[in-house]
């Protein structure tokens, strides 16, 4: 979230805003296009449980944050009674801007449950029957577990495990992420899970900056002995080698490396034995749009060749209605032609499309839905439609491989793990006076007790904006999404009809 919402957090506010003007509905058109019972024609080997996982073709894999961090959980990025991932301006509790995630995990399952409102950073949260809502701790060995477990019984096939330069170069956040890693991999054991480390590299955009990836992978193949899979036998592989992402090579803009920077770095991590796969620009092969252009892209394309594999980051590029429009089942289709040209008999480049089930950030970034607000509360998923539209077309269009964006992301109201529904989401009314919430024309926010004066865009009182949770959908279940995804996998691997209509349970 503190990487990649400064990215695409402008472009979403575009799209919002083009859409602002039509009517919002309340439950999406029933898809017109249905296939019967064809089936999707499978290129790609499929993986068989137990086996190791030699190819990221066949798999459909989630981005795994890790990051949420609780007062009493052990880490050291909690000490002091701090809050990591959930607080806002220093504080986790009811209220916009006092909080920075839109949906509420399902804690039922949660061997270890965290009160919030047990320090003087936080404020109790009050469930719709009147009992206090609990969180959990991403640095729990039995978050991580119950999480992989789950990837097992619902079919999802693993998760890219992010790891942000920025993390790594403090010893506090490394050592955060390095125990979240540890339990990954030792759920991945446990629950045959496949699983790869990603590096985030938004805000560094200079070799020096990005040279501590360089230790940090050896660092990792050295103590997981990747090499030889005797101790993370399910670890991904790719071309014979383990896989390494490198997500943000060749997005526009000042907050990501250019392919020129990356060119060096990447090689250095393949002469360690790495398999290189890339995270890219939703417009890579143009060079339009979000992606660098001239020389740049000229490298950006060289550095795709060479990898192992690479999907373009999506978010934010279209909505439910303009994703089944022919210009982007168009793009979708050449993107997934063009990439298959790279591969050769020898090398695999293989070409993963990117989804994601929704967006939601209004307890950060206020302003983006005023105006478009959604009414069914459930981030702009359409009951599932949105996302399930994403695997279709992507199958449809010839599709090997899949990133899902993401696992646990409650921030940006991306997760597909089980969260609360609806109408059981705590209440997010400030239990104090009411404030005032104001924005500015840079695009910054502060909160005051009384309506201040100055270069503000608006000012509004909190409880004007009525800020709430969302949810999944009332009757769905928690974990619809992560059922839907393992029904989206069956129709990937040729196991279920190939279809548009959602698939009823």
């Amino acid at each position: 979230m503190r990487r990649r919402i400064y990215y695409y957090f402008g472009l979403i506010c575009l799209m919002l805003y083009n859409c602002s003007c039509k009517p919002v509905k309340l439950t999406p058109d029933l898809p017109k296009e249905t296939t019967g019972e064809q089936m999707n024609e499978v290129t790609f080997p499929l993986h068989k449980d137990g086996e190791p996982y030699d190819t990221y073709r066949g798999l459909v894999m989630a981005g795994y944050q890790g990051w949420f961090g609780t007062p009493g959980d052990g880490s050291p990025l909690t000490s002091g009674g701090a809050w990591y991932h959930y607080q806002l301006n220093g504080q986790f509790g009811p209220g916009v801007l006092r909080n920075s995630i839109d949906f509420w995990p399902d804690l039922s399952e949660y061997e270890k449950k965290y009160e919030v409102g047990s320090t003087g950073k936080s404020a109790v949260f009050k469930l719709p029957d009147g009992s206090d809502a609990s969180v959990f701790s991403s640095y729990d060995e039995e978050t991580v577990m119950l999480h992989f477990k789950w990837m097992q019984e619902y079919g999802l096939d693993g998760v890219w495990m992010q790891r942000f330069v920025s993390e790594i170069r403090t010893a506090s956040h490394k050592d955060h992420f390095d125990k979240v890693l540890r339990n990954a991999m030792k759920a991945s054991n446990k629950y045959q899970r496949a699983i790869a480390v990603m590096y985030d590299m938004s805000s560094w955009t200079t070799a020096e900056g990005l040279e501590p990836i360089v230790a940090d992978a050896a660092a990792l193949m050295e103590e997981y002995k990747l090499k030889d899979r005797s101790v993370q036998k399910y670890y991904l592989h790719e071309n014979g080698k383990p896989m390494l992402a490198l997500w943000g090579v060749g997005l526009s803009g000042n907050n990501h490396p250019r392919p020129s920077v990356v060119k060096p770095l990447m090689e250095k991590l393949q002469e360690q034995g790495w398999s290189i796969f890339l995270g890219v620009p939703g417009y890579w092969r143009d060079g339009t749009a979000d992606c660098v252009s001239g020389n740049e892209h000229k490298i950006l394309l060289d550095l795709i060749k060479a990898s192992s594999g690479f999907f373009p980051w999506m978010a934010g590029r279209y909505d439910y209605s303009s994703y089944t429009s022919e210009q982007w089942q168009n793009r979708l289709k050449n993107d997934i032609e063009a990439a298959k040209g790279y591969s050769t008999k020898d090398h695999t480049v293989t070409y993963a499309i990117d989804i994601f089930p929704g967006f939601s950030d209004r307890n950060m970034y206020p302003n983006t839905y005023k105006g478009n607000p959604d009414p069914t509360r459930t981030g702009f998923r359409y009951g599932g439609q949105f996302y399930w539209n994403q695997f279709y077309y992507g199958i449809k269009a010839g599709a090997e491989a899949v990133y899902i964006g993401m696992f646990d992301e409650l921030d940006e109201g991306t997760a597909i793990f089980k969260q609360l529904q609806v109408s059981d989401v705590p209440s997010n009314v400030y239990a104090g006076a009411d404030y005032w919430v104001n924005f500015t024309a840079s695009g910054g926010y502060s909160i005051s007790v009384t309506k201040p004066s100055g270069n503000f865009v608006w000012s509004e009182k909190a409880s004007d904006l009525d800020v709430t949770f969302q949810g999944i959908d009332d009757g769905k279940g928690t974990d619809w999404y992560l059922w839907l995804t393992g029904q989206a996998r069956k129709m990937f691997r040729g196991e279920a009809p190939l279809t548009q209509r959602l698939p009823s349970r």
